[in-house]
């Protein structure tokens, strides 16, 4: 039988910089300070559960897998200040922390996930996938993101962020729910993005036959717990 393997990947981004036009008789003003260097409460990830949905296409796609990418590896922290559109937050996730296709989370992902896959197809989907053709693991073995703005969208947040994925850089904007409890920190969403908008191929044999759909979903869950200073 044919080995779907997955091409996924969270991500990648070029930055616009906005000028403006001098005034006819400048006066020295002071630099602007940063929006990370302002000060704000400082959360620390404790704990984090990302699955990757990734679904087989094309006319032999009955030859093919679905597969369930996760990890619960996440590390970073977040900055709450006010107004929350001046917060930020700073995420890695580890490549050497993704799993692939686990029982578990097969089970849990629904009728289109049926069955177990062998030891032997999960690693040989898992080391194509961290191999120098997409992830590069061995090179960047750490998928970086960054808060490049936060804004208030009904009852939810759109976050814009930067995305560093095997050396490269892309905006990725993201459905976020927030949620605050004492001093713990609750952020969870769910979204769809393609392999374009993520500068990915996806992965296919015979001709584009035997095919990954052009569309993922990504599903996230993390806490963190607040530092306090002096403890």
């Amino acid at each position: 039988m044919l080995e779907h393997r997955a091409r996924q990947g969270f991500l990648l981004t070029v930055l616009a910089l906005a000028g403006c036009t001098a005034p006819l008789r400048p006066v020295p003003l002071p630099a602007p300070q940063a929006v990370s260097d302002a000060p704000g409460m400082v959360y620390e990830i404790t704990g984090s559960d990302v699955t990757v949905r990734l679904y087989r296409d094309g006319p032999l796609a009955n030859l093919g897998h679905n597969h369930v990418v996760a990890t619960t590896g996440l590390a970073g922290r977040f900055i709450l200040r006010e107004p929350l559109t001046s917060s930020s937050f700073e995420i890695e996730l580890p490549l050497a922390s993704l799993t692939v296709d686990e029982p578990a989370r097969r089970a849990a992902a629904g009728a289109d996930f049926p069955g177990e896959l062998t030891a032997e197809d999960r690693e040989g989907t898992r080391r194509n996938m961290l191999g120098p053709a997409l992830l590069a693991a061995e090179r960047f073995p750490v998928i970086r993101m960054e808060s490049q703005s936060i804004e208030p969208r009904g009852d939810a947040l759109e976050v814009t962020a930067r995305v560093n994925i095997a050396g490269a850089i892309r905006v990725l904007v993201v459905p976020v729910k927030l949620r605050r409890d004492a001093d713990a920190l609750y952020v969870s969403g769910r979204f769809t993005v393609t392999h374009a908008e993520l500068g990915l191929a996806p992965f296919s044999v015979a001709f584009g036959a035997l095919r990954v759909r052009e569309a993922m979903e990504i599903e996230f869950r993390l806490s963190a717990h607040r530092v306090i200073p002096g403890t």
